[in-house]
């Protein structure tokens, strides 16, 4: 079940990279959309099953930082 899950996060990040690009988290409009809702749904379900990512690469950390960089750029972050 959580490799489905998880399965499906990745479909949907491609999805909303597709839709409102690679930095779609950063994207007003990606907020609420149903790519954003049903993505939502699936992380909830992964937390309910006890899913904890405890990987964190370098390629994370550095789209942290440009995710960061991005919301600073637009005034939502100081």
């Amino acid at each position: 079940m959580i490799n489905e899950l998880l399965e499906k996060r990745d479909h949907l990040c491609d999805i909303a990279a597709e839709l409102y690009g690679d930095m779609f988290i950063c994207n007003d409009k990606f907020w609420d959309s149903p790519t954003e809702r049903e993505m939502r749904e699936v992380e909830d379900k992964l937390q309910d099953l006890g899913y904890v990512n405890e990987e964190i690469t370098d390629e994370m950390k550095q789209q942290a930082v440009d995710i960061m960089i991005e919301l600073i750029k637009k005034g939502t972050l100081k």
